[in-house]
């Protein structure tokens, strides 16, 4: 039997179903990460749930919730905070694309994270926000991510001439013997990530060059430690805007 929960969502992505549903991917502060089941979805530009279908947009929802079932129905929902920049920003509109897919393609499990979905719904408050530095906050938000799914690298500085270890992630004295690493000099650029806060974020990467590495060295990061990360398609379009 299915209960009635209040919950507060993010949507990650939605998969169309026959003429006019949807299978809608939000992730949940109350249940994680869960799929619904959404009818009369598409058409009307003047329809309500088309909503649903937008990613990022935050959500207070009445949902059906039973743990016997892998779909899910919303019986109400309403838009929490409607979006103020990223739909009118190319840049910001780029890291949004990147940051959905990413988040759909890491946040795969059902359990429960208040902590993880705070940290969201931060990451999409500042995303949509005007706040210095906002060209290095995909790097940020990446960074940040690592912690709540169990891979944050360690803080172990070992001086300025410390290797970063990407396989093992924690910096060491010495060039690891397989080829998963950081010279010094890019280690010392990964190493602001530890200290970056919102009101630093533009000290993270100074340059294209520097958010390029950051960024690739990021993504290394994830294909060794998020099992079944894939590549991203929204990152040729990140790219171009950001890293060009």
């Amino acid at each position: 039997m299915s209960s009635l929960i209040k919950t507060d969502g993010i949507v990650l992505d939605h998969v169309l179903y026959r003429e006019t549903s949807a299978i809608v991917h939000i992730y949940t502060r109350e249940l994680g990460r869960q799929n619904y089941m959404v009818n009369r979805v598409r058409g009307s530009r003047k329809n309500k749930k088309t909503i649903l279908l937008q990613p990022l947009n935050r959500l207070s929802m009445e949902v059906y919730h039973s743990s016997k079932k892998d779909l899910h129905r919303i019986k109400e929902f309403t838009l929490k905070s409607p979006m103020k920049l990223i739909p009118y920003f190319q840049d910001t509109r780029a890291q949004a694309f990147f940051l959905t897919e990413l988040f759909s393609h890491i946040l795969t499990l059902q359990e429960k994270s208040e902590a993880l979905y705070d940290f969201l719904n931060g990451s999409v408050d500042l995303l949509d926000s005007e706040v210095e530095g906002r060209e290095n906050l995909h790097l940020y938000v990446m960074f940040g991510l690592t912690r709540y799914l169990g891979f944050h690298p360690e803080p172990n500085h070992v001086g300025s001439n410390a290797w970063f270890d990407i396989k093992n992630g924690t910096f060491v004295p010495y060039e690891p013997v397989h080829p998963l690493f950081l010279n010094p000099e890019k280690a010392a650029l990964f190493s602001r990530l530890f200290e970056a806060d919102v009101f630093s974020l533009k000290k993270i990467a100074e340059n294209i060059r520097e958010r390029r590495i950051l960024l690739n060295t990021l993504l290394d990061y994830f294909n060794v430690h998020a099992h079944g990360f894939s590549p991203l398609k929204s990152l040729d379009v990140l790219k171009h805007m950001l890293h060009s």
